[in-house]
C-alpha cells in the first residue's frame, strides 16, 4: 500500500489572513513610534545646518572686506526674521528658520544689530544668541580686535 500525500497532519501552506493583519498592525505601530523619535533629531540637524551656513556667510563677508579693502556690513533683523549681508554692491539675505529667535544679553527687543567687518581684519563686537525651535541655543560672538567669529552651542540650563 502506498502512503497518500496528505496522511497525518496537513502541511502548512502559508500564513493566515489574521496572522498577516496582526504583523502589519505591529509594523504600523513600530513605524509611528520611530517617526516620533526621529522628528526632533531631524529638526536639530536642520538647525545645525543653518548655523553652519550662517558661519560660512560671516566668514565670506569678513574675507570680502579684507580682499576688497572696503567695510562689509551684516544686519541682524529680528522683526523680519532675517540676516542681511552687504558686501559692496551685493546684498544677500539669510532667513531665520521657523521658530528661531535672536537675543542679546541686554534685551533690546525689536532692535536691529549691525556687525561691521573692516579691511584690516577687525570687526565691531557682537554677542547674539540664537534660540532654535528644537530648544537648542547657539551663541554667535565676534571679537572686535581680531574679527574672530565664534559660533558655539549653549548648554541648556538645568
Amino acid at each position: 500500500m502506498t502512503p497518500t500525500r496528505n496522511s497525518g497532519a496537513q502541511s502548512a501552506r502559508g500564513f493566515t489572513l489574521l496572522e498577516l493583519l496582526v504583523v502589519m498592525a505591529l509594523l504600523g505601530v513600530a513605524m509611528l513610534v520611530a517617526m516620533g523619535a526621529v522628528e526632533p533629531l531631524v529638526r536639530a540637524v536642520r538647525e545645525r545646518g543653518w548655523v553652519d551656513r550662517l558661519q560660512a556667510e560671516l566668514v565670506r563677508t569678513r574675507n570680502f572686506s579684507r580682499a576688497s579693502g572696503t567695510v562689509a556690513m551684516v544686519s541682524f533683523l529680528p522683526e523680519e526674521g532675517a540676516i542681511r549681508f552687504a558686501r559692496g554692491s551685493q546684498t544677500s539675505q539669510l532667513a531665520l528658520p521657523s521658530g528661531f529667535r535672536l537675543e542679546t544679553e541686554a534685551s533690546d527687543e525689536g532692535r536691529v544689530w549691525t556687525l561691521l567687518f573692516f579691511p584690516d581684519g577687525s570687526a565691531s563686537d557682537v554677542d547674539i544668541i540664537f534660540t532654535g525651535g528644537a530648544g537648542s541655543s547657539t551663541r554667535l560672538k565676534v571679537a572686535g580686535v581680531s574679527g574672530r567669529i565664534e559660533v558655539s552651542p549653549l548648554e541648556p540650563p538645568g
